[in-house]
């Protein structure tokens, strides 16, 4: 278990490290891109190590000096809270990582709005924590809520979209709602074969 842990806490890192690179710059981070900088390899290098005291430890330095430079209303700040937050998942303590995550979405949804694909992105993340320790029903309602500004943000075909939809099929199958589940998992695969499809075509 504690091995599955690890395996989950640095690909939640890596997750948060995808997203930056990949995300429109905003209007408030015209010159930084927190995912390239020197402490993140760190942190996921000790996380898969598997000392996760030297990790957290590195993660509070990462958010400490995120705070210093750009204050606790930037999206830098939120990621710096994510990625403390992944570091207490490797740990177990799914508490004070759900209390982090949310910490980073509410400073996104003041930034951004709530509407923002990043707001969905940190959503689908928070529901994987709810999932890890058998909150299935929350999971359920913040992957809804992510579905909808992801479809409205990127369309009803986009591989993000069907890759959330298997999501919550997995939270409503743990729930016993098979029937559901079934035709979100039948859905989200048809939108990620389409999606691959399109990408090919290009």
């Amino acid at each position: 278990m504690p091995k599955k842990r690890l395996l989950v806490a640095a690909g939640l890192v890596c997750l948060w490290v995808g997203i930056c690179v990949v995300r429109p710059v905003t209007a408030q981070e015209p010159d930084m891109n927190v995912s390239t900088r020197p402490e993140i390899k760190t942190i996921v290098e000790l996380l898969e190590s598997g000392n996760h005291a030297a990790a957290l430890v590195e993660a509070q330095k990462f958010e400490a000096a995120a705070k210093a430079q750009f204050g606790i209303n930037h999206t830098n700040y939120a990621y710096a809270l994510s990625v403390v937050a992944t570091v207490y998942v490797g740990q177990a303590k799914f508490d004070e990582a759900e209390a982090l995550f949310r910490r980073a979405i509410a400073i996104r949804e003041k930034v951004l709005g709530d509407d923002h694909p990043d707001v969905a992105h940190n959503l689908t993340i928070l529901a994987g924590i709810y999932r890890m320790h058998r909150k299935d029903a929350e999971a359920e309602g913040l992957l809804r809520r992510a579905l909808e500004i992801q479809t409205r943000a990127l369309g009803d075909n986009d591989f993000t979209v069907g890759g959330t939809l298997l999501s919550l099929a997995s939270a409503c199958l743990a729930q016993g709602k098979r029937e559901e589940a079934d035709a979100l998992r039948e859905r989200g695969m048809s939108i990620m074969d389409y999606a691959m499809k399109a990408i090919g075509r290009k």
